[in-house]
């Protein structure tokens, strides 16, 4: 066919297009897919509707875009294909970019008969772009160019601009070494005309160590900045460590950014900076969700003598945020409590969360831990409570190892929130809380009893055995429906336990101090489902005690918004099936705690809760602490050699006959260690004395027939204060007398 003839091909082409619905013509399907050489709807082939048969890369692009836009992407699908795997390189690419501009790429990416090829071809085009923008070469040479004429630095700008915020690390360098006034004002006037992205970097950089680079940041934050940036310039305007100049600047920027007139700074104070610090260093502090995604960070780099950016989990960086702001308020008021703590708990969670769950904090010289030490056992058992409050639990873990350490006897009965929060943190949600604020109170030697002290013992109990019985509380009105529920939560493990007021469920929660959840039914009476939920949160001893509000679908909503403000609570579709409360109840309670302790921490949990009970029933503290409730499990962990002494300590403190029993099995079971029944035959004759005798006459013959069989001298010996206990009569003192023979003496 002769050009001129496929010329008039094409126009016919595109006015019987034309003529064809064309309103619908893009919501239509395009016609089937054809290969270069198939035949389209008017009978000719994809080559018929070119003007050439493309050869060349940039041919190939030109003919995918043709018949794209003549509606035949299936026809162009092949010069695409063919385009692709010659493997175009970026400057290519980039040709291609200029020639049809970006909107071309994304059209193509967007035609589902060109996918997938199109979206590498986007790709492709992205990445190329990407490398070019940001080579660190052409955006010095832009720098460079802002010394220019009027219309280069415009130019210069225009690209810089395109870049992105990559641009501001190497004008703040140069803004960082330059002491030419006119230069410092070109790129200071560039910076301004970056617009948004040059933001977050500018914010990093007051934070710079050089007075001129704060005041500098401080001015074009000051033109670019909105309203939720205002934040980071608080602490320059106001803080007293502040030079005049960086102040000034950054006053005029606040006044700029909130819409105040610039010259009435005066209506900005140190009160309101100090109190916006704090809140939002505060909010940070409460987004400690475990997140596995990635956030960006500027920072000031003193090494480089600008900012970079890091990517750190959304964790770490909400916290890195947090303690900045937190230490910003602190400038503002050093002697406020209530910053103190903040700061404190920020820069504990912080620590805490970059050595890891299962790693002790670091301790020495300018540690956090050490600072903690420092500011005495007050200012941690605030943080403490603040820890508790958010649900903050590698502070709340750091607080409580401290106050082990620097406490005293006097927290068990300080006032906060009306109980001790060393107290309430026996109640916590998470386990490693309630055993560190256990062993915290065994730290501090409590000569008197104290509300808590039978839960310091189940918790000791529960690690020896690694779990124990879980407890709940069930409000209803109803008892049918109250005991139908108190047995879906027993099938689920819970020991439950039905009260039919909201009084009653309190005074059990206070009571029992060892129960995981309460579930309230949403119309409960005496007190009311809002009274009772502000009761529990009021007092520290239920404060953290996780609640369940139970009723129709209908009102969850309603009931959700009206308890939005109260931490751990959660509503749950009221149901008999033990399926549909777990799927609800499970995950919001495995949200709560921290992940689960590995063997090893589970064997030094163990190993620590037989020192302590140990300890308790060998330092007299019995009549602080009930010590029967941990018998149980002790028995069985006589096997273990490194737990033997400290289970059989314990049984000896502990009054009852099965405890008698334990340490009389330990001595007749000659597969025992002869040390190990050493201890056991000695917490024997100690358990007699203090207790009196519980055994049996078969457990006694047992004994004797022990003693006489005992080769190991310590072992016998120990075996002989046992029988000394048994109070034998004079007859058999007699015989014992008679039958002995004294070392050394004549026969």
């Amino acid at each position: 066919m002769s050009l001129n003839n496929r010329i008039l091909a094409l126009i016919a082409l595109v006015f019987l297009c034309a003529l064809s619905t064309p309103s619908s013509v893009w919501s239509q399907e395009p016609p089937p897919a054809t290969t270069p050489e198939t035949t389209t709807a008017t009978g000719l082939t994809a080559d018929d509707l070119l003007l050439s048969k493309p050869e060349t890369p940039e041919q190939l692009m030109q003919a995918v875009v043709q018949l794209t836009d003549l509606g035949h992407a299936a026809s162009a699908k092949a010069y695409l294909d063919q385009l692709l795997k010659g493997n175009p390189d970026d400057e290519l690419i980039l040709k291609l970019r200029d020639k049809y501009g970006p909107a071309a790429f994304l059209r193509l990416a967007n035609n589902k008969k060109l996918q997938p090829e199109s979206i590498t071809l986007l790709k492709k085009m992205e990445s190329a772009f990407r490398a070019y923008a940001t080579d660190p070469s052409r955006i010095n040479s832009l720098i460079d160019a802002l010394s220019g004429t009027p219309t280069e630095r415009d130019i210069a700008i225009i690209q810089l601009k395109s870049a992105g915020e990559i641009v501001a690390p190497p004008i703040l360098k140069q803004l960082s070494q330059s002491q030419d006034p006119a230069r410092n004002d070109e790129l200071t006037f560039a910076l301004t005309q970056l617009g948004d992205p040059v933001v977050p970097p500018l914010i990093a950089a007051l934070r710079a160590p050089q007075e001129k680079i704060r005041k500098i940041a401080a001015d074009v934050l000051g033109d670019l900045a909105r309203p939720t940036d205002a934040l980071y310039l608080w602490n320059p305007a106001f803080s007293q460590s502040q030079p005049q100049s960086v102040q000034v600047a950054a006053r005029l920027a606040l006044a700029k950014i909130l819409g105040k007139n610039p010259r009435k700074t005066y209506e900005l104070n140190r009160h309101e900076a100090q109190l916006v610090l704090k809140n939002a260093a505060l909010n940070l502090y409460q987004k400690h969700e475990a997140k596995s995604e990635t956030q960006s960070i500027w920072v000031w780099d003193n090494a480089a003598q600008t900012v970079v950016k890091k990517e750190l989990p959304a964790q770490e960086v909400n916290l890195i945020e947090g303690l900045r702001l937190a230490k910003e308020a602190l400038e503002m008021s050093p002697d406020k409590q209530d910053v103190q703590t903040l700061y404190l708990a920020m820069a504990l969670a912080l620590e805490a969360y970059q050595v890891g769950w299962n790693q002790p904090l670091p301790e020495g010289p300018g540690t956090t831990f050490n600072l903690a030490l420092l500011s005495g056992p007050s200012a941690v058992s605030r943080v403490l409570a603040l820890a508790m409050k958010q649900g903050h639990t590698p502070s709340a873990l750091a607080a409580l190892k401290a106050l082990g350490q620097i406490g005293s006897r006097t927290l068990l009965h300080e006032q906060l929130d009306k109980h001790s929060s060393l107290i309430a943190a026996l109640n916590y949600p998470d386990r490693r809380v309630q055993f560190a604020a256990a062993t915290a109170i065994l730290q501090l030697d409590p000569a008197k009893p104290f509300p808590g002290a039978n839960r310091v013992i189940s918790i000791l109990t529960r690690a020896l055995r690694g779990e124990g019985t879980q407890a709940a509380i069930v409000v209803d009105s109803s008892i049918p429906r109250g005991q139908t529920m108190a047995g879906v939560f027993h099938e689920l493990g819970y020991e439950t336990t039905p009260v039919q007021t909201g009084m009653a469920g309190f005074k059990a929660a206070t009571d029992r101090m060892d129960v995981e959840f309460i579930a309230l039914e949403y119309n409960i009476a005496r007190w009311g489902l809002s009274q009772t939920i502000a009761n529990l949160r009021a007092d520290s001893r239920t404060a953290n005690i996780p609640i369940i509000i139970y009723g129709p679908l209908r009102l969850q909503n309603k009931i959700e918004y009206s308890t939005r403000y109260y931490p751990l609570v959660k509503y749950m579709v009221e149901s008999e099936n033990t399926d549909d409360i777990g799927s609800q109840l499970k995950p919001f309670l495995e949200g709560l705690k921290t992940p689960e302790l590995t063997g090893e921490l589970r064997s030094e949990y163990r190993a620590a809760a037989l020192y302590w009970l140990s300890h308790i029933a060998s330092s007299q503290r019995t009549n602080i602490y009930d010590l029967k409730q941990a018998e149980q499990p002790l028995l069985d962990l006589v096997s273990d050699r490194s737990l033997a002494s400290n289970a059989l300590i314990t049984l000896g403190g502990i009054p009852t006959r099965t405890a008698q029993e334990d340490l009389v099995q330990v001595i007749t079971t000659p597969t025992f260690e002869a040390d190990v029944r050493e201890i056991s035959a000695l917490q024997l004759a100690f358990h007699i004395q203090k207790f009196g005798l519980m055994i049996d006459t078969m457990q006694i013959s047992a004994l004797q027939k022990a003693y006489q069989a005992a080769k190991d001298p310590k072992l016998n010996t120990a075996l002989a204060s046992v029988m000394g206990t048994l109070m034998p009569d004079s007859k058999v003192v007699g015989e014992r007398l008679q039958k002995f023979q004294p070392a050394g003496a004549l026969p």
